[in-house]
């Protein structure tokens, strides 16, 4: 645009204020964007650059520059601000663009500046950040389809053309679009044509040029469109192509058919008609040539009409010259096409003709009788005879409505005689213009019916051995009716050909199966050897002889009488008779216990078999079996015997036996058991042994022990019983087979228990006093010491009671509550179950005096107000002492016993209610209880009542004192002439 030297000034120019101002506004800041008016300049028209600064630094010029296409510099303009703007450059052309501050118009934009590259700087050291791209647009003129150059576009379906289409030169590069058209006129609202395009674009002087292919498949629906393009390089001006018809070549869619017979492929003729048969063929473009190919018949002229093209053929055909007609469809685009009629010549049925079981044969059949024989009427025409064309009859009953005649369950004799086939068909044309034509033949028949000669009833025979026997075979004659009669016996063949069979003095061997069989020779049609006609019948002949037991044992020792066998085994009984009639037959067994015990019966058996699961020592026994019918005496009926012996270890029997046996200090104790076992255990197979606290020791016979071992019983008799003998026994039986049976025994005492000795008493002071006794034995059952204690002036007792506690012998108690300077009784017994000790003990004790009496002589004044001080002191104290024990009770309770409590029945009094006291460390097993009993006389004339001692005493009133304090304690208090025990409700007062 600018000439060269122009360029070179500028530039010197614009390098020299560059210098200048960067010296001055080094370290200035901002920001400076370009921007164009159009993304696309026609070729010819003007362009508007805007430079936009943003910054802090006042704007003193902006420089526009154009590097060109290629880098090269074309401009170089510095535009000085503020207004009024002007151009900073001298020489420059100003015809070719004008100005704003910061704009710049090119006014004539030509293809030279395409992808021209504009930047602006501010002040001469803010470049923009960004550029600007021309973009010069030269439309097109035109768009030319080249190719083909005629016309029309012939193309057969299915194959492909190449279409071309050639633009003008243009910028940018033009874009070409490919139609189908209805019309002539191209036009961009036809079907876009996407697929197949190839574009080759060329460049010269600036201008693209682009030639696009279209390799065009057609199919039969493009026939007779059009085809042409459309070019565009600017927004919507788009140039249109001239237009190309399609001619395309296609066959028929479909092939060809024969008028009025395209549904069928057999097409049926009467032999010797004349025939007429049109094909068509419809559609394809030019429509198809049609040739026919048709038993040598004569074609007529093609006849177009409608789309359509059609030809005949008109022929005549004999029997069995079956043949196809074809129509053949021919065109040039494609493949042959063909359509065809397989043509069937019609001909009447044949005289029928017979066949048996698909073997021919002639008028006259022999059939035998029962025989699953069919009789095929055979009859050959066109159409051939179906099924159901066929009719049998006998006389004037129709016995069958198809081609085969056969008979339900076999021929019989009444069905014999003459019988006819009819054969009726019908031939009906393809063409309904001809007649359809009915024809009916026949023939004739015999059946001649064959049977075997026919037995009559055979029945049973039954006698005794030594009889004689007579049995006649009777029959009725066959058809042949020539017969022979033959008797066999079935079990050795032996035969015999009289009608009537003798058997002298029967035995019983002649017992079994006899057969009649009488016999004819029958020749059935179709066969060259003669037939055996026969009927054969079984008979009986039963002799009838009583019963013996043949076999009897284990399946194991089929031939033993005597077996010994394990424990568990399976015993599998079997025994067998020979017997006529069948027998009654028993297994059973027999042992000490029982005889004849029937373990299974079956009446009317040759057999019978019994089995024993899992085999114990209770089955070891002797075994029978017998048998009898009606020929049998009772009193001899037949037997077999065997012995079955069981190995097994000793176990109880189920007889009675007491485990648990009691008994009495002095008496005796027997022990008794039973057991089931084999071989029987010997005498020393009983041991008996006797548990002495840490193991079992066996036990001899002697004094102490007696022991009697008898087979399966043992008898063991502790005498003279002791404390000690009270213990478990154990019983070991062995007979060499594992395990050993182990059994035990107790042997537990049931008396009343041993009174206790040595009551002591010791540690009095004036309140309480301790109590100490030995325990013995107590007889078998917890027993319970009863304490009796009160002051000898009084006649009220006080109960304490202790429980026993194992392995203990010394017990210590002690007495609270006691007045001090008093003199006690104390009586001490025990009890269990069964009743009190024999007899009581007893003792006495005093406690201590708190106060001491004075001298008898008098003292001193002062000795005495200093004695008199001390005793209030010490009455104060006592005062204090015995209110604060008092008022610390639990609750008050009262327990009173009279005369007649004492003689009441001790067996209502099962337990003695405790309590205990407050005042020691005791064991916490062991509990007391306090009760009042009132007396009138000695305690001990009370208490020895009889021989039992204190049996009778225990008879205790209720609770009916509320409680009323918490603190454990308890004392007496004196309401004369008895006294009331004030005990704690739950407290425990052990034993030291």
């Amino acid at each position: 645009m600018y000439g060269t030297a122009v360029m070179s000034s500028l530039h010197l120019r614009f390098t020299f204020v560059m210098v200048i101002v960067c010296r001055i506004y080094i370290g200035a800041d901002g920001s400076v964007t370009i921007s164009s008016s159009a993304a696309t300049v026609p070729e010819g028209s003007s362009l508007t650059l805007t430079c936009t600064y943003t910054g802090n630094v006042q704007l003193f010029a902006i420089r526009w520059i154009n590097n060109g296409n290629n880098s090269t510099l074309k401009y170089d303009i510095t535009i000085q601000q503020p207004e009024p703007c002007s151009i900073f450059s001298t020489g420059l052309n100003e015809t070719l663009f004008t100005y704003t501050c910061n704009t710049l118009t090119i006014l004539n934009v030509t293809r030279t500046n395409q992808n021209d590259i504009f930047t602006c700087q501010a002040n001469l050291n803010i470049n923009s950040g960004n550029s600007v791209i021309v973009s010069v647009s030269v439309p097109i003129s035109t768009v030319v389809l080249t190719s083909p150059t005629y016309s029309n576009a012939t193309v057969n379906a299915g194959s492909s053309k190449k279409f071309t289409c050639r633009t003008s030169r243009g910028l940018p590069q033009p874009t070409v679009e490919w139609y189908m058209t209805s019309s002539n006129s191209c036009t961009r609202n036809g079907v876009k044509i996407m697929n197949s395009i190839s574009s080759s674009p060329s460049e010269s002087n600036g201008l693209i040029q682009v030639e696009s292919s279209l390799l065009f498949t057609a199919s039969s629906l493009d026939n007779n469109l059009w085809i042409c393009c459309a070019a565009s390089n600017i927004n919507t001006q788009w140039k249109l192509s001239g237009t190309k018809l399609l001619d395309v070549r296609y066959p028929s869619p479909n092939p060809p058919v024969i008028d009025d017979f395209n549904k069928i492929t057999d097409y049926q003729m009467i032999e010797n008609s004349t025939e007429r048969l049109t094909c068509r063929s419809t559609g394809g473009n030019p429509l198809a040539s049609l040739a026919w190919s048709c038993f040598n018949g004569i074609e007529s002229n093609p006849n177009i009409s409608g789309g359509s093209v059609s030809r005949s053929v008109q022929f005549t055909a004999r029997r069995n010259q079956d043949n196809t007609c074809t129509c053949t469809a021919t065109h040039e685009a494609g493949p042959l096409q063909q359509v065809s009629l397989d043509v069937n010549i019609m001909y009447p049925p044949s005289t029928p003709e017979f066949q048996l079981n698909g073997t021919p044969v002639g008028v006259l059949i022999s059939i035998i009788e029962d025989s699953a024989q069919m009789v095929t009427c055979h009859s050959f025409g066109k159409p051939n005879p179906s099924t159901n064309d066929f009719t049998w009859t006998k006389g004037s009953a129709v016995v069958s409505s198809n081609s085969v005649l056969s008979w339900t369950g076999g021929i019989r004799v009444q069905d014999g005689g003459s019988y006819k086939c009819i054969v009726t068909t019908t031939m009906t044309p393809s063409d309904t213009s001809k007649t359809q034509v009915t024809t009916e033949v026949s023939s004739d028949v015999t059946m001649n019916v064959l049977y075997s000669p026919r037995l009559l009833q055979l029945s049973r025979l039954n006698a005794l051995e030594g009889e004689n026997l007579i049995q006649k075979c009777k029959y009725e004659p066959g058809n042949p009716a020539e017969t022979t009669v033959v008797i066999a016996r079935l079990n050795d063949r032996i035969t015999w050909t009289e009608k009537t069979h003798f058997i002298p003095s029967l035995k019983r061997s002649d017992a079994g199966m006899y057969s009649c069989t009488v016999r004819n020779i029958m020749k059935p049609t179709g066969q060259q050897n003669g037939i055996a006609g026969e009927d054969t019948g079984i008979f009986e002949i039963n002799v009838w002889y009583k019963t013996s037991v043949s076999k009897f044992g284990l399946t194991s020792h089929p031939d033993a009488i005597n077996v010994t066998v394990d424990e568990n085994a399976t015993l599998h009984f079997f025994c067998e008779v020979d017997s006529n009639p069948n027998s009654s037959i028993i297994i059973g067994r027999s042992d000490s216990l029982q005889d004849n015990v029937a373990l299974k019966r079956n009446d009317g058996f040759l057999h019978l078999a019994f089995e024993v699961q899992q085999a114990g020592c209770l089955d070891t026994a002797s075994y029978y079996c017998l048998g009898f019918n009606n020929y049998t005496e009772i009193e001899t009926t037949p037997r077999k015997h065997m012995n079955v012996y069981v190995r097994c270890s000793p176990r109880a029997s189920g007889g009675q036996w007491e485990s648990n046996v009691t008994g009495v200090t002095g008496g005796n104790a027997t022990f008794s058991f039973d057991v089931v076992a084999y071989p029987v255990p010997n005498k020393e197979g009983y041991v008996w042994h006797k548990w002495n606290g840490t193991r079992y020791s066996q036990v001899h016979n002697n004094d102490k022990y007696t022991i009697n071992n008898t087979g399966v019983s043992t008898i063991f008799t502790v005498n003279a019983i002791e404390q000690e003998d009270f213990s478990t026994y154990l019983l070991t039986v062995t007979n060499g087979i594992n395990p050993d049976f182990n059994k035990v025994f107790n042997l537990s005492p049931q008396e009343v228990p041993q009174c206790p000795t040595g009551l002591t008493y010791s540690a009095t002071t004036s309140s309480s006093a301790n109590i100490e006794w030995i325990s013995h034995f107590n007889g078998g059952r917890k027993q319970t010491f009863i304490v009796l204690y009160k002051m000898t002036e009084r006649s009220e007792y006080l109960v304490l009671t202790a429980d026993e506690i194992d392995q203990k012998i010394h017990y210590e108690i002690i007495l609270t509550g006691l007045n001090d300077g008093s003199t006690y009784e104390v009586i001490l017994f025990s009890r269990n179950e069964k009743g009190n000790c024999k007899q009581n003990t007893s003792l006495q004790f005093d406690t201590e005096l708190l106060v001491e009496p004075p001298p008898g002589t008098t003292g001193s004044i002062v000795g005495g107000t200093t004695g008199g001080i001390v005793a209030a002191i010490i009455l104060v104290i006592v005062v204090v002492f015995v209110l604060k024990r008092k008022y610390n009770f639990d609750c008050l309770c009262s327990f009173r016993l009279s005369r007649k409590d004492l003689h009441h029945d001790a067996n209502t009094d099962n337990g003695i209610d405790t309590q205990g006291a407050d005042t020691r460390g005791y064991n916490a097993t062991q509990t007391y209880e306090d009760i009042s009993m009132v007396t009138d006389k000695s305690p001990y004339d009370a208490l020895d009542n009889g021989d039992n001692g204190l049996d009778n005493v225990h008879v205790y009133t209720p609770l009916d004192a509320p409680c009323l304090k918490t603190h454990v304690s308890y004392e007496n208090v004196k309401d004369d002439p008895v006294y009331n025990n004030t005990v704690l409700k739950n407290p425990i007062q052990p034993v030291l």
